[in-house]
């Protein structure tokens, strides 16, 4: 390590294994049996160290083709590439682009290394008569990011001959349920003229709808398989766009599609798809509500939510020529329209509230202890202004007196004006 001139003895018995071995030297042995694992990884011929024989799994011998792993290389004008394959899918690729590159049997690029393994990539084994390593460490490619742009090329168009010769082989069933893959690589097409529409492309509401799913949870899921063309086209299954956002354009549009069970496409194919022309979308029809048997309205006014509500026992959502009544799921209307709640009989829940606001502050918080507030409030509300029984609906608003002690026990005679508000209190 001195730099000095070595003598060197030639041996007469040499079998043709190289060894070094080093003296005298205070060097990490943990340390460097962890490079020389990674340097082994794509070597073509063994590599062993303190009698370990090294891990090779991205071994590749130019020479022999052959692989030391069993990996399927396909030679390609940038050199050998193994596409890795999702595991239980024979021959599908994955549906990631992590990549690590080998030149003359050495790393020298990975376009990723946090966290991942070495089985998660595909390995790139470089034609050295085309690619260099800068010289004196032989760590870094020359025009690096030129070969990266051709190696994703080469991914790219490898990917996509494998999909159509699976497309070729699979059942559509099948082949259709592979859609991440053809979709993180741009390879849409092929689903065009194949007679399932892939579950990912698709949702049903499943729960009441809300304005802000990230708070609120979820109110869609995907179907639990494909949905096959022929229940489409005979309008067994119903597939609609929605633009709206419920905050402001209201929910009617999406409570007309729960109770439908629609199905909402996400528009995520590719734009030669069979599916646009089967599309029903809602925004280009003109939707009505009407009231049945409407009995009243009133204003709440919580810490932070104040709407107009009005009561009835249910009402019609007409969208075109299809109508659905509803009885037992209150909907807003939309800041942009009339900023107004309607609230059928059979609702005495809460569940509105979380269509009308999102309770974040001008700093994006969230204001739980509000939102829980103004939930309890309009519950005692709704239940006032739906009992028949005048005790309970002011039982329903009245406040909680539990901050003066003076009060307790006693009995007391509220009247209220023509306003609503309170007109005299006399102790009984």
């Amino acid at each position: 390590m001195s730099f000095k001139d070595l003598e060197i003895d030639a041996s007469a018995d040499w079998q043709g294994v190289t060894t070094l071995t080093l003296s005298g030297f205070g060097l990490d042995a943990d340390k460097i049996s962890d490079k020389l694992k990674t340097l082994a990884e794509g070597f073509p011929i063994p590599v062993i160290f303190n009698g370990e024989n090294l891990e090779r799994y991205a071994a590749f011998d130019v020479a022999s083709e052959r692989s030391h792993s069993g990996l399927d290389y396909v030679e390609t004008e940038i050199g050998w590439v193994f596409v890795r394959c999702i595991g239980g899918l024979s021959g599908v690729p994955c549906d990631d682009r992590y990549f690590k590159v080998y030149l003359q049997g050495l790393p020298i690029y990975a376009n990723s290394t946090w966290g991942i393994s070495l089985d998660r990539y595909h390995i790139i084994h470089l034609d050295s008569a085309r690619f260099y390593a800068r010289l004196p460490d032989r760590d870094k490619l020359i025009d690096e990011t030129e070969a990266v742009a051709l190696i994703n090329e080469v991914l790219d168009r490898l990917v996509r001959e494998r999909m159509v010769a699976l497309k070729n082989s699979m059942e559509p069933l099948a082949f259709v349920q592979t859609f991440a893959t053809l979709q993180y690589w741009k390879c849409l097409d092929l689903l065009n003229d194949v007679d399932f529409l892939p579950k990912q492309t698709v949702e049903f509401i499943d729960s009441y709808p809300v304005c802000a799913t990230e708070l609120y949870g979820d109110f869609t899921g995907h179907p639990e398989k494909p949905v096959p063309r022929s229940e489409i086209e005979t309008r067994q299954v119903e597939v609609v766009d929605i633009d709206d956002y419920l905050q402001t354009d209201g929910a009617a549009r999406y409570m007309f599609a729960w109770m439908r069970n629609s199905l909402i496409y996400q528009s995520n194919l590719d734009d030669g798809h069979w599916i646009h022309s089967m599309v029903r979308n809602l925004n280009d029809e003109e939707v009505t509500v009407e009231l049945v048997n409407e009995t009243h309205s009133a204003g709440f006014h919580g810490s932070w939510v104040w709407v107009s509500v009005d009561f009835c026992d249910a009402y019609r959502i007409k969208v075109g020529s299809d109508v659905v009544e509803i009885t037992d799921h209150a909907y807003y209307q939309g800041s942009d329209k009339s900023d107004t709640i309607v609230m059928p009989s059979c609702d005495r829940s809460s569940s509105v509230i979380e269509q009308v606001a999102t309770f974040r502050s001008e700093y994006d918080d969230y204001q739980k202890a509000t939102h829980d507030d103004d939930c309890e409030a309009f519950y005692s509300f709704v239940v006032a202004n739906t009992t028949s029984d005048p005790a309970e609906a002011m039982g329903q608003l009245l406040p909680e007196f539990t901050g003066c002690p003076s009060l307790f026990g006693k009995a007391f005679v509220i009247s209220l004006d023509g306003m609503g508000k309170v007109a005299s209190v006399i102790v009984a």
